[in-house]
């Protein structure tokens, strides 16, 4: 930076410069450090106001950071909700499809039992037939012998 520099000069100049004698001061032309001075007083305003400038650059790159992180913070939100409905959509699903597959469990077994109890019915039947028949049968047989 330019005002480094003329203060590093101001040093140098102070430095080199001769002491007064029989004190602990030194002499410096008037001339020398006026010129420092006043290229100091030129550079600050200028060095100020490139710090403004990095400081107002920082603040709006910080800002903008946060207006993204925001941002994120929000579509990270909106996601877990979505997640959410949909995990409670899914267990929803499920318990809906349990409760189906129970009652189609449950009507299976009336259906099977139910055809149960008519084939044994149907046996039944028959068996009865057949046992009238078969009597039928012994005593035509007993009539045709006689």
């Amino acid at each position: 930076m330019k005002t480094e520099k003329l203060l590093e000069e101001l040093e140098n100049l102070i430095e080199t410069s001769s002491h007064m004698p029989l004190t602990n001061k030194k002499m410096i032309e008037e001339e020398d450090i006026m010129r420092l001075v006043d290229a100091l007083t030129e550079s600050l305003p200028l060095e100020l106001e490139e710090s403004r400038r990095i400081v107002a650059e920082r603040d709006r790159i910080i800002a903008e950071g946060q207006q993204q992180a925001e941002a994120l913070v929000a579509q990270a939100k909106e996601y877990i909700q979505k997640l959410t409905e949909e995990s409670e959509l899914v267990k929803q699903a499920q318990e809906h499809a349990n409760h189906i597959i129970a009652e189609a469990n449950k009507s299976s077994e009336e259906l099977k039992n139910s055809s149960i109890q008519y084939a044994s019915d149907v046996f039944k039947y028959v068996e009865s037939n057949l046992e009238k028949t078969l009597e039928s049968l012994k005593e035509n047989r007993q009539t045709l012998q006689k």
